[in-house]
């Protein structure tokens, strides 16, 4: 699962942050081919007043995931379609209200715990 950072405005319950959350994973795992038990998410709310998309007003989120280097341009482009979609569906954000930012890396920039690059230790 790549990290994803999840920021809404902070006016919004956990059940909302709930629901961003698994529309998003559900997003990715039907998009991008990731383990359906590697979830990394972290969710940050936003004043209004910090939370400025050009002219975008109501509800809006913005999505970063940082992944590894390798997913094809079409998968990408699918994720994006499909999360709008989910979240249009439910919590019911606009799909104009949406950012999507991918950034990636290499497979020496991960590591998950005990100080090791996973996916380069056996290298």
């Amino acid at each position: 699962m790549p990290l994803v950072r999840i920021s809404v405005l902070d006016r919004k319950d956990e059940g909302y942050r709930k629901t961003v959350a698994d529309r998003v994973n559900e997003a990715v795992l039907e998009t991008l081919d990731f383990p359906p038990d590697d979830r990394y998410q972290l969710i940050q709310g936003f004043s209004s007043q910090n939370f400025e998309l050009q002219n975008r007003e109501g509800d809006r989120i913005v999505l970063e995931l940082t992944m590894r280097a390798g997913q094809a341009r079409e998968d990408k482009q699918a994720f994006y379609a499909r999360v709008a979609e989910l979240l249009e569906q439910d919590p019911g954000i606009p799909p104009e209200n949406v950012m999507i930012v991918i950034t990636e890396n290499g497979e020496e920039d991960w590591s998950f715990q005990d100080g090791v690059a996973q996916f380069i230790a056996d290298s």
